[in-house]
Order: C-alpha cells, then structure tokens, then sequence
C-alpha cells in the first residue's frame, strides 16, 4: 500500500479544514485566507517548479500575482453586479 496517497489525501484535508475554520473567523477572515492561500503558493511552488522547469520563485510570483488579480476580478465584479440593481 502506498502510504504517499493516502498522506496526500490527509493533507488535503487538513487544507481544507483549516480554510473552512478561517471562513468562520469573525475578525481578519479575508486576510487569514489571503495568508493562507499565499502559504499553499509558497508550499506548492517548488514541487510545481520542477514539473514546469521554471525557478520557485518565478512560479510563485507568477501564482501571487494570478490570486490577487483573480480577487480583483471578482471584487469588481461583483461592485459592478450591485451597482445595477
């Protein structure tokens, strides 16, 4: 049996739960997502490097940046989305 799998799915997880309790923060919600979506990056970005032959940290700049960018994405969207009723 390949314990690898089944660390993986545990880690997974754990990710998960740990977002669904910062999801039921009252104080700092987004910026304790925010922090632990750019952890994920961090904690990805090697692994990922290898795969695509690109430095760490370009391939964590580069996913950064692509987070940001999509919470911009829908922040404005969702302003325009309001704005209209």
């Amino acid at each position: 049996m390949d314990f690898s799998i089944i660390i993986g799915l545990l880690l997974f997880i754990a990710l998960v739960y740990y977002f669904y309790q910062a999801y039921t923060s009252q104080k700092n919600k987004k910026r304790i997502v925010d922090l632990l979506a750019v952890g994920v990056i961090l904690w990805v970005a090697p692994k990922l490097s290898t795969y695509i032959n690109k430095e760490p940290f370009e391939v964590s700049g580069i996913l950064i940046f692509a987070y940001g960018w999509g919470i911009f994405i829908i922040e404005k969207f969702w302003e325009g989305f309001d704005g209209k009723k």
